[in-house]
């Protein structure tokens, strides 16, 4: 979408889809501006709150059976809105969990392959006033919320990778697209940061910035081309997250382990914000840890344990966890990981991308794919190996816990954004 926008777009947004195995979901409804319609029939009766479930290929509500069911809100005022609950909220991550959430616009409720599935269509700017104290805590300073603002619009309405585009939706509610979890963080600062930046998008050239961004880069961004199968962006390029404006090639691997080892004056570090600290500023589905470094220790069978789960290669012990190629920020983009089998012959997996090595290397999945591994030889002759990483998330784009620190320097709004994604120019989609 590259084109102006006259009026504000009005957008589709996965509250539960048919991957979430679904079959309940119980709707209340605030305030008196709603019209209820069932297989786009007007309901002139109907109660505030009640529960829409499956029945085969139906949908059912009360003892009626149907198609799909509307509930069309009125008024853009936060007093009238729809509860939802339960949604998934980190959806496939180690930090999911179920919550409910309250949400303005109108709720579509279907049933895909005997699964619910439920959308809410709600204008950008009142999406998008959601957002930002979804993605991070509404303690958070204004020119934080307004640098996140800014991306979260850029990125929906350019996003190159429509990863719900079978559902035909603009973006799930969720951590693979971007967090919204409707009016209920909402603040008077989120509500300023989106009524201050109205329209603002990033652009690079006449092109609205597909702006990723991710919970903290580990001191040094990622190319965005090396996290997706897209095109180099040079808005999507490698930035050291610091004042220093010196180079420093982490695709190396006796680079990155200095590099990793030592100090760094990071806006995502703890010379900007101490993580003690941290927590107040953070989503309220985000787990309490260690942002900027971690550490995870396994011993040899508990990972032969999580490898099987995860990718479905056997090992009888891992001999060996070896970085292949290393992106800009550190993050391992390609790996294998060498053992023996049953049989005690040698064995192998290659593992290609950042995202699968979260994956494999992780109950859940694993913090960031920066990191070294160290062995600790065991008296059975079995290594086990200490994970010592940087960040969390791809660490492509903003980094939103650097743009916390910089917001607590005092960094303005335009320094953040510009900090993060360079050669790009601010424009109003509305003139």
């Amino acid at each position: 979408m590259n084109k102006n926008h006259n009026n504000e777009p009005l957008m589709s947004i996965g509250l539960i889809l048919p991957e979430d195995n679904q079959n309940n979901v119980s709707i209340t409804l605030f305030g008196e501006k709603f019209s209820l319609l069932i297989d786009g029939i007007k309901q002139f009766e109907f109660k505030n709150d009640f529960n829409i479930g499956i029945h085969g290929n139906k949908l059912s509500l009360n003892d009626i059976h149907c198609n799909e069911i509307i509930i069309k809100n009125n008024d853009r005022e936060l007093a009238n809105c729809i509860k939802v609950d339960p949604v998934i909220a980190g959806r496939g991550f180690h930090w999911q969990k179920s919550i409910d959430i309250k949400v303005l616009g109108d709720l579509v409720v279907k049933n895909i392959d005997q699964q619910l599935f439920v959308i809410n269509k709600i204008f950008l700017e009142d999406y998008l006033m959601c957002v930002a104290t979804s993605e991070m805590g509404a303690k958070c300073p204004q020119s934080l919320l307004e640098a996140q603002t800014i991306v979260a619009r850029s990125w929906i309405l350019a996003a190159k990778e429509k990863k719900h585009q079978n559902l035909k939706l603009d973006a799930c509610n969720d951590d693979c697209c971007q967090r919204y979890q409707g009016i209920s963080n909402v603040v008077l600062s989120s509500v300023q940061a989106a009524q201050n930046t109205r329209g603002k998008v990033l652009i690079h050239g006449d092109t609205i910035c597909d702006a990723r961004y991710s919970k903290n880069c580990g001191g040094i961004s990622e190319k965005g081309n090396n996290v997706w199968d897209i095109n180099f962006q040079p808005y999507l390029d490698s930035i050291i997250d610091s004042e220093n404006t010196d180079t420093i090639d982490l695709s190396k691997e006796e680079h990155f382990k200095e590099w990793l080892l030592n100090k760094q004056n990071s806006f995502c570090g703890p010379e900007y914000i101490n993580e003690a600290y941290l927590g107040q500023y953070l989503g309220n589905v985000d787990e309490k840890g260690e942002y900027y470094r971690w550490e995870i220790s396994y011993t040899n069978s508990e990972l032969v344990k999580i490898i099987y789960e995860k990718s479905g290669k056997q090992f009888s012990k891992i001999i060996m966890i070896h970085p292949i190629e290393r992106g800009a920020s550190g993050r391992i983009l390609t790996m294998k990981i060498i053992g023996k089998d049953g049989n005690g012959n040698d064995t192998s997996l290659s593992i290609n991308s950042e995202y699968e090595i979260r994956r494999i290397l992780h109950k859940k999945f694993l913090y960031s794919s920066a990191f070294i591994i160290e062995t600790n030889s065991k008296h059975n002759n079995e290594d086990d190996f200490t994970l010592k990483g940087a960040g969390w998330g791809h660490g492509a784009g903003l980094c939103q816990i650097g743009a916390l620190g910089m917001s607590l320097a005092g960094k303005t709004t335009e320094e953040i954004v510009f900090h993060y994604y360079k050669k790009t120019k601010l424009k109003d989609i509305y003139e």
